[in-house]
């Protein structure tokens, strides 16, 4: 019960945060992509430790906003909102 509580509080906590992550692009196309890690990354910089194998997350190639899930708990999951800006 105390892990599902603590779950569901970093959730809380997750969707509350919003991220700013850069990459080098070019007329809104961005070289590579953004991946799980680079969110796993974001998180802990925050504070926050999750596993990037949790981050469920689509191909990111341009710049913009988007949306990615984390499950924290086979009962709980986090959305995370993140823009992708220019370096």
């Amino acid at each position: 019960a105390k892990i599902l509580a603590d779950a569901q509080a970093l959730a809380e906590k997750i969707e509350n945060l919003a991220f700013t992550l850069t990459a080098k692009a070019e007329e809104e196309k961005i070289f590579g992509s953004i991946t799980s890690a680079d969110l796993a990354a974001a998180l802990a910089e925050k504070g926050i430790e999750v596993d990037r194998r949790t981050i469920t997350l689509d191909a990111v190639k341009t710049l913009g906003e988007y949306e990615a899930t984390v499950k924290l708990h086979r009962e709980v999951k986090a959305t995370i909102h993140f823009s992708v800006v220019a370096e």
